[in-house]
Order: structure tokens, then C-alpha cells, then sequence
């Protein structure tokens, strides 16, 4: 599988075909032909990420092959994914620390007509949301201020049962341990973290995330009744806890959210999280909690304040901002949801089969991975000659727009300024641009690409 620094590399040379070979040429279809159908409709995907698959395939026989490998019997989610999960599950033996980042996202696909295999996934609107629910592992590489992407873990399509229908057997919480299960026993050499929000408080998912050999870091959810702490409950003994020094952290902006660096205090303790009435079965869980709490919070934004409870012996501040750390890495995979959703247009899609969707998914799920990563090599080696990864053309192109005349220009320099193609605007106070500019400014850089090669071949005449 190719490093992060390869694909950027393929990326912005626009070959497209090579880089959707890797994920899509060897599937077990049954069938060679599935195999080149799959690698020709993947590498559109990357080429052309945010439009509809009509426009994406550009002619009609196309767009008819598109909709019959759709419906092939020989073509599933499953699948279409399972040769990047393999390849990413192998490449967790190449680094010391791996963060096993969970989370579910909801695709909501009320239609005035109908399609068949959906079922109830609520919303803030209403409670009567149908659509599809999606658990997604990703894992991601720890660097000391951020994180890369790395692939794609596990992915499960949930079919939710009402909830007079659940039992521990379908309930959503199987989500987690199934998740756990799938990337299996910890490699030699290596620590796997299971990074997972508020729904994973629970000492079943602990215990499993324990029994495989990871480690975890979960935001509490429960007040639970504590062992040891005369019959304390855990949040009310967290926030007793002495201050034990101070970090700041940048909050990402979303809805009601503006960005915002924020200061926070520090506290933790060792605790022992007991059995409750309905966590029987399962056996206490001897862990430490980190309380994180903002201070100095605008009126109107609401404090920050998490309990993290973790398998890492916290005994000093160091190991304490260690965990916040990686904890705060949590926000990438809102990142992959985000560009699943909005990005890809998931919830837009026009397709009236549930089997169509599903398999959607498939290409979109891996296409998503990718365009992270594009994101993420800024962040890995900003400095280095922009000629290691683009052509002296896509250079000069971009130095004819602008106007630049130094020759010389950094990678950095190279993606802020297809950013700026973008919508990006690239002021100081602006950080690193994100997926969104760089994508929608390389469309644009692709038509000027185009342009100049019809200039070369002597089509456009001026």
C-alpha cells in the first residue's frame, strides 16, 4: 500500500486510475471485469468527488455501466471495502502508537418515494428520520500537535431494530465491540488506543477494548456510583479533584460553535468504575479519569468540559495532557463524516435501491480516506520542493496565475495556492485550508490544466 506522501503524489498528478488500482483491482468479485468496471467508476470518484454519478461519468453508456455494476449480485459494500481494510489492518504493524478512532454518523434519506430496506434513524427534526446507520473505525497516526489519517479499519452498515425490538444482541452498543473484534489481537510492537465518544461508556466495550489487548480513552457518559469513594458518583468526585495544571486547545467550529482556542484545567485521579444493574455480566473496570474543564469561556459559548476515563495509569500531568491529546484527535473522524455527507453528497444521492446506496458507500467510504490524506501532507512536510510531488507544469501554471515570478515553491506554498482556487483566503490568522478549498480549488486548477494542453496541441487558437 502506498504511504500517505505516494498518494498525495498521485493525487495531485491527477492519476487517478493508478491510485483507485490499489483499493480496487484485486476485490473478489468472481469476475476480471468487475474488478476493471470497480477501478474505472473508483478513479472518477476521485477525480470528480463532489457531483452526482450521472455527471461524474460524463456519457451515457457510462453512467448505464454504472447503474448494472450497482446491481451486480457479485458486488457488495463488504466488498467493495475490503481490500483497503486488509491493506490498513497490515500497516498497523509500521508504527508504535495507532489510534483506533470510532464513531457512528447517521445518513438520513427521507424521499417522496420509496426505498426499500430503510428504517427509523431519528434526527434533530424529527424523529421519524429514515436512512442508514454507520459505524466507522479509521486509524489514525499520532504526531505531537496532530494527526493523519491512515485508513479505513472497519465499517458496518447497522440495520437498527425499533427500540421495542433491541436486545444486548442487536443494540447499537454491539457497534463498539464489534469493532473492537474486527481489528483483533494488538501486533506486536504496537499500541492500539480505542479512541470513542460518550456511547462506548460501557464496561463491555472496556472489558472487550482490554481483552484484545488495546488500550481506550472514552468520554464518560454516566454518573456512575463509585468503589472506595464513600458511595461518591464520578462526575461530582471528578470535579472535586484538584487543579493540577493548565493547557490550551483549539476548538473546532460547527454548528452554534465558533472556532476558539480555549484554556482549560486539569485534574485525574485512579478509580475503580463498578458493575450497575444492567452491566451484570460484565466486571469492574480499574481505570483512571481525566477531568477537562475550560475557564475564561465567552458568555455566549458553552464551556468546554469532558470525562475521560482511560486505561493509562495517569499519575503526572504530562501523561494527563498525553490523553487530552489524544483524545482532541477525536474531531477527524467528524472530518471523514463531514466529507462523506457533505463532501460526497451522501444524503443527496438520487439512487432508489438500498443495495445501490450501500454500494455507494463502498466507493465513497475509501474515496473520502484519500482526500483526508491530500489534506493531511501540508501538515507532514510543508517545506518540502513541490516539485517531489507535482509536475514543473502544475508549478508554472499556478506562478502564471498568480503571478509569482520566484521559481522556487514549497508544497505549502503549492496547496494554499489551489486553495485559494477555492474559496480559501489564505490571511495569516487562516491556519492550514481544509479538504473542502483544496478540492474545490484543484477542480478549478484542472480546468486551467486542460486549457493550457489544448493550448499546446493547438485547439484553441489566440
Amino acid at each position: 500500500m502506498f504511504s500517505i506522501l505516494e498518494v498525495i503524489s498521485m493525487v495531485v498528478n491527477t492519476n487517478y486510475f493508478k491510485l483507485a488500482k490499489e483499493d480496487w483491482c484485486d476485490v473478489e468479485f468472481g469476475d476480471k471485469r468487475l474488478n476493471e468496471r470497480a477501478t474505472l467508476i473508483s478513479a472518477e470518484f476521485l477525480k470528480n468527488p463532489f457531483v452526482s454519478p450521472p455527471k461524474m461519468m460524463k456519457s451515457f453508456k457510462a453512467i448505464k455501466a454504472f447503474y448494472r455494476f450497482m446491481d451486480s449480485d457479485k458486488v457488495s459494500h463488504e466488498k467493495l471495502i475490503s481490500t483497503h481494510v486488509m491493506k490498513s489492518k497490515e500497516k498497523l504493524t509500521e508504527h508504535k502508537i495507532i489510534l483506533a478512532i470510532q464513531d457512528s454518523m447517521t445518513i438520513s434519506l427521507n424521499r417522496n418515494y420509496e426505498i426499500d430496506g430503510l428504517y427509523n434513524v431519528g434526527g434533530r427534526k424529527s424523529n421519524s428520520a429514515e436512512g442508514i446507520l454507520i459505524h466507522n473505525t479509521i486509524s489514525v497516526i499520532p504526531y505531537n500537535n496532530y494527526g493523519i489519517i491512515d485508513g479505513l479499519l472497519h465499517q458496518i452498515v447497522h440495520k437498527r431494530k425499533l427500540k421495542e425490538e433491541r436486545n444486548e444482541d442487536n443494540n447499537d452498543s454491539i457497534l463498539w465491540t464489534n469493532s473492537i473484534d474486527a481489528i483483533g489481537i494488538v501486533p506486536k510492537n504496537t499500541t492500539i488506543i480505542d479512541i470513542m465518544d460518550r456511547g462506548a461508556d460501557i464496561l463491555k466495550v472496556m472489558n472487550s477494548s482490554l481483552e484484545h489487548g488495546h488500550e481506550f480513552i472514552i468520554r464518560a457518559k454516566h454518573n456512575r456510583l463509585l468503589y472506595g469513594k464513600n458511595s461518591d458518583h464520578l462526575f461530582e468526585f471528578a470535579k472535586r479533584l484538584p487543579v493540577v495544571g493548565y493547557t490550551s486547545l483549539e476548538i473546532q467550529a460547527n454548528k452554534g460553535r465558533k472556532k476558539r482556542t480555549a484554556k482549560l484545567s486539569i485534574s485525574f485521579s485512579k478509580i475503580t468504575l463498578p458493575q450497575t444493574k444492567n452491566e451484570k455480566d460484565n466486571i469492574p473496570v480499574n481505570c483512571s479519569i481525566v477531568h477537562v474543564f475550560e475557564t475564561g469561556c465567552a458568555d455566549n459559548q458553552e464551556p468546554l468540559e469532558w470525562f475521560i476515563l482511560t486505561s493509562f495509569d495517569v499519575g503526572t500531568l504530562d501523561e494527563a495532557l498525553r490523553i487530552i491529546k489524544y483524545y482532541s484527535f477525536r474531531w477527524i473522524i467528524e472530518e471523514y463524516h463531514k466529507c462523506m455527507k457533505t463532501g460526497f453528497r451522501l444524503e443527496q444521492t438520487q439512487l432508489k435501491k438500498l443495495q445501490r446506496i450501500e454500494n455507494l458507500l463502498g466507493f465513497i467510504a475509501i474515496s473520502a480516506v484519500k482526500l483526508l490524506q491530500l489534506r493531511d501532507i501540508v501538515r507532514n512536510n510543508p517545506t518540502a520542493d513541490a516539485k517531489e510531488y507535482v509536475e514543473k507544469e502544475d508549478i508554472n501554471i499556478i506562478r502564471a496565475y498568480y503571478k509569482i515570478e520566484k521559481k522556487e515553491m514549497n508544497i505549502d506554498q503549492f496547496l494554499r495556492s489551489i486553495a485559494q482556487m477555492g474559496g480559501f483566503l489564505n490571511r495569516k490568522s487562516d491556519g492550514n485550508p481544509g479538504w473542502q478549498s483544496i478540492w474545490e480549488g484543484w477542480k478549478f486548477f484542472l480546468g486551467l490544466k486542460e486549457g493550457v494542453k489544448l493550448q499546446k496541441e493547438g485547439l484553441i487558437c489566440g
